[in-house]
This record gives C-alpha cells, structure tokens and sequence, in this order.
C-alpha cells in the first residue's frame, strides 16, 4: 500500500468509526426518549428532509463516491451543476438554502421508492437529523405557514431536547457536528487542510475530477481542481 492510499484509508477509516458511533448514539437515544413518552418520526422512505441542503466532510464524500453506480454518478452530476448554476450569484446562506429546498427537489442518492441508495455510507448530518415532529414538518417552509399553525407547531415542541425552534433533537446534532470537527483536523493533520462542502458537489468532484487525488498533492491543487471545475463558492466548497 502507497502512503497515499494509505493516508485516504485512515480518512475513510475514521469516517466509519465516527459513523458507527452517532449510530449507536442515535439508536440509545431514541430507545431511552421512546420509553419517556416520546416519538421519533424517521423511518425507510420518510425523505421530506432529503430536500434539504446536506453539508459534510472530504471522507464521508469520499466513501459516497465509492458506492455510486452509473446511474446514481449521473444523477448526482446533474444535481451538482444545476446547483452551480443556480448558486451563481447567492451570498447569503439563508438564500441559498432556501433556493435548495425550493428549486433543487430531492437529492439524488435517492431511489425510485425515495430510499437512501447509500444508506450504510450516509454523511452524519443525514445521521444526526433526528424528527420528534410528523415528516410533513421536515420539508415545510414556514416563511408560508400561517402565522396561528406556526405558533402551534412551536408551542407543540419539546424545548428539552429540540434545537428551538427547530423539531430535531439537539444533542444528536450537536454531537454529528463535534464528529465532523474531529474528521477535518484529522485530514489537517494527514495533508494540511480540510476539506467541506456540499455533498452533491463534494462527490462529484471526487468521481468526475479526482478530488481525492488532487488533496493528495496538497491544498494548492485541490483549489485548482475546484475552481477549474466551476465550484469555487463559498456556499458549495469550504477549504480550511
């Protein structure tokens, strides 16, 4: 084995690690939280939050890209210029994660039964999205609620575990977030910097222009390797 691939396998390694552990983590908290009277409302084909923007890390990209068949590579090209395009000229989150939601529809690592076609090598932020709210909640858009069904929704959460005024739990993302701190200073570690960005895009790069190769050879030519490829926006591609 190559220091290279042997400096991509500790990545992907500790991306694993990292993924079983927020598993495990998710699984004891919704047991204990179920026994307490509570509901969790994710399950197989509940995909009203795969419209949302997901963000993560190279080395869960990295594994995702591993995983794609012919038809699921097109599909996330697609997905990844269309987001291009329609990102041009947005500078603010909150816009750009509006225009995802609204503009992009659902991502494309999904099935024809809306089924996750990577679901064992799923990103945690896919992880760590937990609903204590029906699915109907996770693709709202609550700037088009009346205003008496959102103080309902509110008033209907439960402050002690969401992230107010949001309808997932907290402590599951938090802890997704601490994981995927941990994954970036390893790769700065390894190679100098860190890669993060927006899963589409990220996985794109990494089947369609060697990413991996490229961050290999260091941060000056991985942010060629982006930039020739039209996703050098810092909504699309963080590099740190």
């Amino acid at each position: 084995m190559t220091q290279s691939s042997e400096t991509l396998k500790q990545l992907l390694d500790q991306a694993k690690q990292q993924q079983m552990f927020l598993e495990m983590f998710v699984r004891s908290w919704g047991d204990d939280y179920r026994l307490g009277g509570g509901a969790v409302f994710c399950g197989k084909g509940c995909r009203n939050c795969c419209s949302l923007a997901v963000h993560t890390g190279f080395a869960e990209a990295l594994a995702v890209a591993g995983q794609l068949n012919r038809e699921k590579e097109s599909a996330v090209e697609r997905y990844a210029l269309t987001l291009r395009e329609l990102v041009g000229g947005v500078k603010e989150l909150p816009q750009y994660l509006r225009l995802h939601r609204d503009a992009m529809g659902g991502c494309p690592l999904l099935n024809d039964d809306g089924a996750c076609s990577v679901y064992p090598v799923r990103p945690l932020t896919c992880r760590s999205l937990i609903s204590t709210r029906e699915s109907v909640w996770c693709g709202a858009d609550f700037s088009k609620i009346a205003p008496e069904e959102r103080e309902a929704f509110v008033a209907g959460l439960d402050r002690k575990v969401v992230s107010f005024p949001s309808h997932y739990v907290a402590v599951l993302q938090e802890s997704g977030k601490e994981l995927e701190e941990a994954g970036a200073q390893q790769m700065r570690s390894l190679l100098g910097f860190a890669l993060y960005g927006n899963l589409g895009v990220l996985v794109h790069l990494c089947r369609a222009h060697d990413l991996a190769g490229a961050a290999l050879q260091g941060r000056g030519e991985a942010e060629r390797v982006i930039a020739e490829a039209g996703f050098d926006h810092p909504l699309l591609v963080t590099v740190s």
